[in-house]
C-alpha cells in the first residue's frame, strides 16, 4: 500500500542522505529543505498536496508538531551511533566537549564519555524555546564560560556556536535512523487511514440512522448532531455543535442527561410541542465517563412501530434468523442430526420434528429453511397451542369480510398465504382439534386454501415443517389425531435428543450463553470454572437447553467476580433439584422411528415399565412371541412367564 509521506530536511546534507535511503529501499517520498520557520512553510505546501505524515528532525520537527494538529510528525531519532560518529570526528582535537539538544537526545549521553575516555557535558534545551535564538545563545555562552570550545548539536546550535568563536560539529543521522523513521511514518499513515475510515463509517451510520443521535463530551458540549436530530429540533448542526446541551434541552432535562452515569432507556422529553423517547448511553473509559450518546425518536413514531408489531399477534415472524451454524454442539448425535437435516432441506417433503420442550425444534426448522432453495422466501412460524380452536382456523387460512362477528372489513390473509413460496412451521401440531386437522389435511393434499366465508380457492406453494413433544402414534390409536394427516406430515422426521443425552455439548452451550448475557447485562465476566462445568454436567436438565439458558442467565446476574465459581452453581443446582421433585417428569425412550416411541412416567416401578415394553413389542410384532423374545434378548419361556404375569394384572 502506498502512502503520501513528506520529508522536511533542516539542511542539504540530510536531504541528500535521505534521498539515497529512499533509492536503496525503493521509497517514493516528497522532500523539501528548510529549517524551523522555513521548514513549516515548506510543510504547508506539502499539506496542500495531501501529505498524510511528515518526517523531520530536531527543532524543525518540534516546530512542525506545534503548527500541525491534523498531520502527524515523525521525528528522526538520534541514536548512540550518530553521537559516537560525531565524537569520533573530533576526538583527536579535544578531550572535552559539550552536547546540546532537546530531550531525549541528551539523555544518558555522558555515559559515552567514560567509554570513549573523553569528558562530555550535556545541556538539555526546553522544547518550548526551540525557535528562540537568544535562548540557545545563552546556553552556549554558559558552555563557553566552562572553557569548552567544542560542541555537538543540531544545525542552529552549531551555527550559534561558530558565531561565538567556538567550534561545532553537526550531529548527523545515519541511514539506519532514516529508514527507521520511514517505516514508522508508514505505520502511522496506515493507522491514520484506518481511523479515518472508522470515522467516516461512524459518520455515515450517524447521518443515515433512522433515529436522532446527539453526542456530548464530559463537559456537556455537543460534538455530533445528525440530520434526524436537525429535523426533530429544527436546528442545523452548525448552530449547535460546540454549544452546551442546554442550548437545545431545557435546563432540568440537561442536568438529567449530564448526571446519567448508567444507561437510561425510554426517557420521555418534551421539546416544544414534540415528545421524544430517548436513550442515554454513557461511554466510560478507566472508570471515567468521557462522552454521552443520546439516541431518540419522536414518541408518535415509536407508537406507530408498536402498533405494527401488535398487528402480528401470535405470529413469530416471517424471517428465519437461525442457520445450522447457530446450532451449538459437537456431540456425534447433534452432528449426525445436522447432516440429516441438511439432506432434508434439499427437498420439499414435509418434516416432523420430535423433541421435548427446550430441545431446539424451531432452531432446526429455521436452519432447514435457510439451507433450502426457499431461503429467500418467507418463513412463517406459528404455535398451534397459542389460540383457541375457533380462532386457529382464521389465523391459518384467513377470512373474508363478514365471515364471522368481529371480522375485519377488508378480511385477513392467513398464515399459509403469507408463507407462499416459503416455509410454514407449525409448532405443537398435536394440539390442534380434529376439525382443524381435516382442513389442514386438505390444504396439504391440494396445495390450495379457502379463506373462511369465501367460495374461491387460492393456490399456494408452501413447504410444511411441524413439531411436537407428544407421542403422535399413541394419539392416532386413541383417535385424537387423524392417521391420514399423521402420514402426510411424517414423510421425513427428526428426533431431537434431550440435553442429558448430549452432555458433552454443555460446555459449549454454557460458553455461548455466558457471552450472550454478560453483554446483555454489562457484566465483566471472563468465564466459568471447570468444577462448575462438572456440576452442570451432573444435572439431568429436564427443561433441556431452555432450562440451561435460564440457569446461565441467573448465574451471570448473580456472580460477583470475573469467574462463575462452583459454590454459586451448587447453590442454584440445589434449588433446581428441589424444584424437580415437585414436577411429575416424563421420560421418552425412543429408537429412530415414531413406531418405537414408548412413554412412561418416572412414577412407574420397574415391573410396570417392563410390562409396557412387552405389550408394545407384542403389538408391533403382531403377537409373534419368537420374534419378540429375540428382540428383547430373552428366552421364549422367559417371555411366556412374563406374559402370564402380565395377563394376571
Amino acid at each position: 500500500m502506498k502512502y503520501n509521506i513528506g520529508f522536511i530536511a533542516p539542511y542539504r546534507e540530510l536531504a541528500d542522505l535521505f534521498a539515497e535511503v529512499c533509492h536503496e529501499f525503493n521509497k517514493k517520498i516528497t522532500m523539501k529543505i528548510g529549517d524551523l520557520e522555513e521548514g513549516v512553510k515548506q510543510a504547508k505546501e506539502l499539506e496542500k498536496q495531501g501529505v498524510e505524515v511528515i518526517i523531520s528532525r530536531g527543532g524543525t520537527a518540534i516546530a512542525l508538531e506545534q503548527e500541525f494538529s491534523d498531520i502527524p510528525v515523525v521525528r528522526i531519532q538520534i541514536s548512540g551511533f550518530d553521537i559516537i560518529r560525531a565524537i569520533h570526528k573530533i576526538k583527536n582535537e579535544t578531550n572535552k566537549i559539550a552536547i546540546i539538544g532537546f530531550h531525549p537526545f541528551t539523555y544518558g549521553v555522558e555515559g559515552l564519555g567514560r567509554i570513549l575516555d573523553i569528558e562530555i557535558k550535556t545541556f538539555t534545551l526546553e522544547e518550548s524555546w526551540y525557535d528562540d535564538i537568544s535562548y540557545i545563545r545563552q546556553n552556549i555562552e554558559v558552555v563557553k564560560k566552562e572553557n569548552i570550545n567544542w560542541i555537538i548539536g543540531d544545525n542552529i546550535s552549531v551555527e550559534v556556536a561558530r558565531e561565538l568563536g567556538m567550534k561545532g560539529i553537526l550531529i548527523e543521522s545515519g541511514k539506519e535512523a532514516l529508514i527507521q523513521s520511514i517505516l514508522e511514518a508508514e505505520r502511522v499513515a496506515k493507522i491514520k487511514r484506518i481511523e479515518l475510515e472508522k470515522t467516516k463509517r461512524f459518520k455515515s451510520i450517524i447521518d443515515y440512522a433512522y433515529e436522532g443521535i446527539i453526542t456530548i463530551d464530559q463537559n456537556g458540549i455537543i460534538d455530533n448532531f445528525n440530520p434526524q436530530a436537525e429535523k426533530v429540533f429544527g436546528k442545523s448542526a452548525y448552530q449547535v455543535i460546540g454549544e452546551r446541551i442546554n442550548k437545545i434541552f431545557p435546563e432540568k432535562e440537561s442536568i438529567d442527561i449530564l448526571q446519567a452515569d448508567q444507561k437510561i432507556e425510554g426517557k420521555i422529553f418534551k421539546i416544544g410541542e414534540t415528545s421524544i423517547a430517548a436513550n442515554i448511553i454513557p461511554i466510560e473509559i478507566n472508570n471515567e465517563i468521557i462522552r454521552r450518546i443520546i439516541t431518540f425518536q419522536e414518541a408518535s413514531e415509536v407508537q406507530k412501530v408498536e402498533q405494527r408489531i401488535r398487528r402480528g399477534l401470535y405470529l413469530k415472524g416471517n424471517i428465519a434468523e437461525s442457520s445450522f451454524e447457530d446450532i451449538i454442539g459437537q456431540s456425534p448425535v447433534i452432528e449426525n442430526l445436522k447432516e440429516e437435516a441438511k439432506k432434508f432441506a434439499e427437498v420439499d417433503s414435509p418434516v416432523l420434528i420430535y423433541g421435548e420442550t427446550g430441545t431446539g425444534k424451531e432452531l432446526f426448522a429455521q436452519s432447514i429453511h435457510n439451507y433450502s432453495k426457499r431461503k429467500k422466501q418467507p418463513f412463517v412460524a406459528f404455535n398451534c397451542a397459542a389460540l383457541p380452536d375457533n380462532i386457529l382456523e382464521s389465523e391459518l387460512f384467513g377470512y373474508v369480510e363478514g365471515a364471522f362477528t368481529g371480522a375485519r372489513k377488508d378480511g385477513k390473509m392467513g398464515l399459509f398465504e403469507q408463507a407462499h413460496g416459503g416455509t410454514i412451521f407449525l409448532d405443537e401440531i398435536g394440539e390442534i382439534s380434529k376439525n382443524t386437522q381435516v382442513r389442514l389435511l386438505r390444504v396439504l393434499q391440494e396445495q390450495k386454501i379457502r379463506r373462511l366465508g369465501d367460495d374461491r380457492v387460492i393456490p399456494i406453494d408452501v413447504r410444511i415443517i411441524t413439531s411436537t413433544n407428544k407421542n403422535l402414534t399413541k394419539l392416532v390409536k386413541e383417535g385424537k389425531f387423524r392417521e391420514d394427516l399423521f402420514y402426510r406430515i411424517n414423510v421425513l422426521n427428526i428426533i431431537l435428543p434431550n440435553l442429558n443425552q448430549r452432555k458433552s455439548d454443555i460446555p459449549l452451550l454454557v460458553d455461548f450463553f455466558i457471552k450472550k448475557y454478560k453483554y446483555k447485562f454489562g457484566k465483566e465476566i471472563k468465564g466459568i470454572s471447570e468444577e462448575s462445568i462438572n456440576l452442570l454436567q451432573d444435572y439431568d436438565w429436564p427443561g433441556n437447553i431452555r432450562q440451561l439458558e435460564n440457569v446461565i442467565e441467573r448465574l451471570v446476574i448473580s456472580v460477583e467476580g470475573e469467574y462463575i465459581q462452583a459454590d454459586l452453581v451448587q447453590k442454584i443446582s440445589d434449588s433446581l433439584k428441589m424444584d424437580s421433585k415437585r414436577i411429575h417428569e416424563k421420560k421418552v425412550i425412543h429408537n429412530s422411528t415414531e413406531d418405537n416411541l414408548i412413554v412412561f412416567s418416572l412414577d412407574n416401578n420397574l415391573k410396570e415399565i417392563e410390562r409396557m415394553i412387552i405389550q408394545r413389542m407384542m403389538e408391533k410384532e403382531k403377537g409373534n412371541k419368537t420374534l419378540v423374545a429375540k428382540k428383547l434378548g430373552i428366552g421364549r419361556s422367559t417371555l411366556w412367564r412374563k406374559l402370564n404375569n402380565t395377563e394376571t394384572k
